[in-house]
């Protein structure tokens, strides 16, 4: 008798450890530091994040330079190169002038009285050719190579004057392809798996990009590039929510700024220099591919998602990634979490709640901040890829201005890290954008070559900070059911905006500072509707919908959390010297 409750009372024990230990192995997150969450496992994860980063930057800012076209252009005049005049003559004699740089007309041509224009041969520097007439280019254009030392697709095709347009409709038809690919690799993400979806998409990339060299006419440049989109966003989102999921909630905001602060930023920043230093866009089209190689070696960078593991009953695959885990940080975790993680993933299975984004139509407040975190994105979108294409617009050399700004995405990551959990969400999002707009109108005022690339770059520094907090506040407003399918939501009204910001660059063809007004009023709208959401620094993640549908409704307008902070200091220390 006294065995046998010596054996129930060993029991009774052991059911009361595993008890104990069963509510702190409900998600992976809880499990993940019994193997490591921050070892020798995650740097390697980290490290393999950098073809993934550079293929990115490459997809991204590519075919700003395949179709970069020098300002300095003009309508071709054979009869005045058939009579050996320079380009300088050229342009003087046969080209109307303009108040705006490059100070002459690039769409038209004067009529010109050959016979006149021989007769005063040897001073032609001192005769002004008057015509009354003028006309469009038919013979094509010239362009002045000095700062662009290379012709590009649209260059060769002459996408100018009436045709420019095009340069605008091949990149949307490009993030038109991000679209359907988000949607096309989602799918095949969630049935077949997230390496699978890497893999396909970044392979398909690879083979657009290689293609795109032999493009020579509008149509085949832009399916090429449709094609070459679909890896777009996929070739970093599908990595970074991988990686994301194997490291320490408490070091997610690394992976974050070494991905865009570190290694986007270092491809971003070399790919105009080589751009400019190979000088020939069909070669470059190939060179841009080669981060895209990294489709054919992804099953020995990265492993498969762990929680599509778990979505998908492979409990057994994920036990065998957790120990692989645990072998390489060095780490012996009792066996038994294993057994429990699993029992415990079966029971939440049970009681998961399912949703859909629809679901907030029936949820005001919820669906009024949804709307927000979707306004918010797009403008910033169309603000940062305006200030990314109206640099070819500074009469200065894109390549040092492109790297000058794609070099502030590390210190904008180092100023927002330190920033965000003082100053909250909320007040970091408007003051990036508020400070983006006072620069888009300083540039707009300034005349100076100088003084506009300094606006531009400052600007730029401002809407990297902006992006990264709306990639966090996303993430951490909307409710745990929707909150995968509300960020692919906001995704594809963000690709949308990314289509939309050509056509503003190219509005400068109605007034020269048009596309700076227009970048002014996004900015200062998206700086206004991010201070109508709620605050998320300091409080819980929703974990359903009732409780995204309360969430902030107690938070007043003018709540800064630095101010709570300091008040709340403040009543701390006159509580104690009261007592």
């Amino acid at each position: 008798m006294k065995n046998s409750n010596g054996m129930k009372s060993h029991v009774d024990n052991a059911n009361s450890n595993e008890n104990a230990m069963r509510p702190k192995l409900e998600t992976f997150d809880d499990i993940l530091p019994y193997v490591g969450d921050f070892g020798r496992y995650q740097w390697l994860l980290l490290l393999g994040l950098l073809p993934y980063s550079v293929a990115y930057a490459s997809l991204y800012f590519s075919q700003f330079f395949l179709t970069l076209v020098p300002q300095e252009h003009w309508c071709k005049i054979e009869k005045l190169i058939s009579l050996n005049f320079t380009q300088e003559e050229r342009v003087k004699i046969g080209i109307p002038k303009s108040q705006y740089y490059p100070y002459y007309d690039r769409c038209h041509r004067l009529d010109l009285n050959i016979s006149a224009i021989l007769s005063y041969r040897k001073d032609i520097r001192s005769i002004d050719f008057k015509a009354n007439r003028t006309f469009t280019c038919s013979d094509g254009w010239e362009y002045n190579f000095t700062q662009i030392p290379y012709a590009s697709i649209a260059s060769e095709l002459d996408w100018v004057c009436d045709q420019e347009y095009l340069i605008s409709t091949a990149q949307s038809i490009f993030f038109g392809g991000s679209i359907i690919g988000g949607l096309l690799f989602g799918w095949v993400a969630d049935h077949v798996g997230r390496i699978p979806a890497l893999m396909f998409c970044n392979g398909i990339g690879f083979l657009a990009s290689i293609a795109t060299a032999s493009a020579n006419t509008f149509w085949s440049f832009a399916v090429c590039r449709f094609f070459t989109g679909l890896a777009f966003d996929n070739c970093i989102n599908i990595p970074l929510i991988i990686v994301l999921e194997y490291m320490a909630v408490n070091r997610r905001t690394l992976v974050v700024n070494i991905a865009f602060g570190i290694y986007f930023a270092v491809g971003s920043t070399v790919l105009p220099w080589i751009a400019y230093y190979i000088a020939n866009w069909k070669l470059f089209a190939y060179i841009s591919a080669i981060p895209l190689i990294s489709a054919f070696i992804t099953p020995w960078i990265l492993p498969e998602s762990a929680r599509w593991y778990i979505a998908n009953g492979k409990t057994d695959k994920m036990i065998q990634k957790l120990q692989r885990i645990a072998k390489i940080n060095k780490k012996c975790p009792d066996t038994r979490i294993y057994d429990i993680f699993v029992r415990s993933l079966t029971l939440a299975d049970t009681q998961r709640e399912s949703a859909t984004i629809f679901n907030i139509l029936n949820l005001p407040w919820l669906a009024k901040n949804t709307i927000l975190l979707i306004l918010f994105w797009s403008l910033t979108m169309i603000a940062f890829d305006g200030h990314v294409y109206s640099l070819k617009l500074i009469p200065s050399s894109v390549f040092v201005s492109f790297s000058l700004a794609c070099a502030t995405e590390l210190p904008a990551g180092l100023l927002l890290t330190l920033l965000l959990d003082r100053w909250g969400r909320r007040f970091c999002g408007f003051i990036t954008m508020a400070m983006t707009c006072f620069f888009s109108i300083a540039g707009l005022l300034l005349q100076s070559t100088v003084a506009k690339l300094t606006t531009s770059v400052l600007s730029r520094f401002c809407l990297n900070m902006a992006a990264n907090v709306g990639l966090q506040y996303a993430a951490e407003l909307l409710p745990t059911p929707i909150r995968t399918q509300g960020i692919a939501l906001i995704h594809i009204f963000g690709i949308i905006a990314h289509s939309i910001a050509p056509y503003v660059v190219d509005s400068a063809k109605i007034w020269n500072m048009l596309p700076m007004v227009i970048i002014s009023i996004v900015s200062f709208t998206a700086a206004t509707s991010v201070m109508f959401l709620p605050e998320t620094l300091g409080r819980d993640l929703p974990q359903t919908l009732r409780q995204g549908e309360d969430f902030g409704k107690d938070q007043s307008f003018w709540m800064l959390p630095c101010y709570e902070r300091s008040r709340s200091n403040r009543h701390r220390h006159y509580r104690s010297s009261e007592t």
